[in-house]
This record gives C-alpha cells, sequence and structure tokens, in this order.
C-alpha cells in the first residue's frame, strides 16, 4: 500500500497516515476555504485562529501543511518570494537532524556561519555548500523556472491536501 503524504514547496513529505481525527477533520476545513482561492493574508489569519481553535499545535502536520498552503498562496498572489536554496536546507536540516544545533555539531560546520547564510546575511560558496549536502545527502539541482512554478502551484497543493481530509 502506498503511503499518503503531503509534500511541501521544499520537497519534504509529511505522513498524513498517522493524522488524528481532529487533523482530517480541521484540514477538511482548511480544503473547503483554500479551494476558493482566498487571500493570502486572510487565509493566514483564519488558519492560524482556526488551529488554535481546535487546540492543535504548532508541531502537528496540520500546522506545516497549512503554512505551506500559506506560502504557495502568497507566492501566486505576488505577497511571498518563492523559497530559495536557503529553505530547502533549512527544512532538510531539520527534518534529517532535528534542530540546526545538533546538524552543526555532528558535521562540524560552523552554526554562526549557516545561520548568517539561512538568515540572507550571507552566502555559501559551491565550496562551502558540498560538504553540507554531502551531510544531508543531497545535490544541487539547476531546473527551469516552469518546472518550480508547477511545484510550488496552489493546484498541487490542493489535490494533496484532499488526500489529507479523507
Amino acid at each position: 500500500m502506498k503511503k499518503r503524504t503531503y509534500r511541501t514547496i521544499t520537497g519534504r513529505h509529511l505522513d498524513l497516515g498517522e493524522l488524528a481525527q481532529v487533523e482530517r477533520d480541521f484540514l477538511g476545513a482548511v480544503h473547503e476555504k483554500y479551494e476558493v482561492a482566498p487571500e493570502w493574508s486572510a487565509f493566514a489569519s483564519w488558519w492560524a485562529s482556526e488551529l488554535s481553535a481546535v487546540g492543535l499545535s504548532e508541531g502537528s502536520a496540520a500546522y506545516r501543511i497549512c503554512q505551506d498552503l500559506e506560502a504557495r498562496l502568497g507566492i501566486v498572489q505576488g505577497k511571498v518570494a518563492p523559497p530559495d536554496y536557503r529553505d530547502y536546507l533549512a527544512d532538510l536540516i531539520e527534518e534529517r537532524y532535528g534542530s540546526r544545533y545538533r546538524f552543526c555539531k555532528e558535521t562540524g560546520v560552523d552554526p554562526a556561519h549557516l545561520s548568517r547564510v539561512l538568515s540572507s546575511r550571507s552566502e555559501l560558496s559551491l565550496q562551502n555548500l558540498q560538504p553540507i549536502l554531502d551531510a544531508l545527502h543531497a545535490s544541487l539541482v539547476i531546473q527551469p523556472e516552469e518546472d518550480t512554478t508547477k511545484r510550488v502551484s496552489p493546484e498541487r497543493a490542493a489535490r494533496e491536501l484532499a488526500v489529507a481530509a479523507r
């Protein structure tokens, strides 16, 4: 049986198989709201208050899905910049190591430099990026912009959200 997941803009897979009923119900309401292509800031305010009202935490898969949906709306509506390499790195680090601190401790990456990079105050040279990619078992991919546009589309997210709400 195929594992049901929601894939975020940065490629992170969120397991939908373990969702509690309250999360499924919440995501069903989110799906209904999202399907009408709401205005970005209105959607952001709505889901945050609803999440709190049903008692779900920032650690829940529903929270991460809503963050992702909000970002997709913001990108399409021109309110938010699409993810760049920093967003992908931060997500991979969190997914694979749990925290930046643990990642830096286990890999020897300078935490101050990583912090500056992830906050857009510094850049990584390809020479400095390669050991980080190796530690994350990741690679640098250059792709056409149209592929990126498809990956961040709200329609794609809506299809995956429909699966989550079932």
